[in-house]
């Protein structure tokens, strides 16, 4: 697969790689239709912050579940998912306290700027879009319920459609 990779200060390249796999029971592999750059890819990309030589970079993106850990609850295959900045497993007292910035278990995505990419801790970190993929995709009847949103928090519904390939959040 293609993936993009740091070698230094303003230097990123495009290479080919394997395409990742489970390495952990809460992992999941996410077809990846848009990768994002976030702020923090900035950093490293300034020479900010150090820099290992070869590394993916990226771990904000959506797509679409590949295949899920033994642990994982919330998602299954064919799910249109988002990747944001936090990476969580949302059951530690920080993630419970709704800080999930601050989760002692934090996780992270490799390759979300690449064809696909492993997320760690996936029942924490990724959120469900609506998909409109018709009938191959109904909607699973049993999933783990999620955490409710912390009050003050604002949530997005984000819509996808195959047709198209568009993406619509609301």
């Amino acid at each position: 697969m293609r993936v993009t990779t740091i070698h230094g200060t303003r230097d990123i390249w495009l290479e080919e790689r394997p395409v990742p796999s489970i390495e952990a029971p809460t992992d999941a592999i996410i077809k990846v239709t848009a990768g994002c750059i976030c702020g923090s890819d900035l950093w490293p990309y300034r020479g900010e912050n150090d820099i290992t030589p070869g590394d993916t970079i990226g771990h904000e993106m959506i797509g679409l579940v590949e295949e899920v850990g033994s642990e994982v609850d919330a998602f299954r295959p064919g799910d249109f998912v988002i990747a944001p900045f936090c990476h969580s497993d949302n059951s530690c007292p920080n993630c419970r306290a709704g800080m999930t910035s601050a989760c002692v278990n934090v996780g992270f995505t490799t390759g979300g700027q690449g064809e696909y990419a492993r997320v760690t801790q996936a029942d924490g970190s990724l959120v469900l879009g609506a998909g409109d993929d018709g009938p191959e995709h109904p909607e699973p009847t049993s999933r783990r319920p999620r955490s409710p949103t912390p009050s003050g928090v604002r949530t997005t519904k984000v819509s996808f459609c195959s047709a198209t390939g568009s993406t619509a959040i609301r």
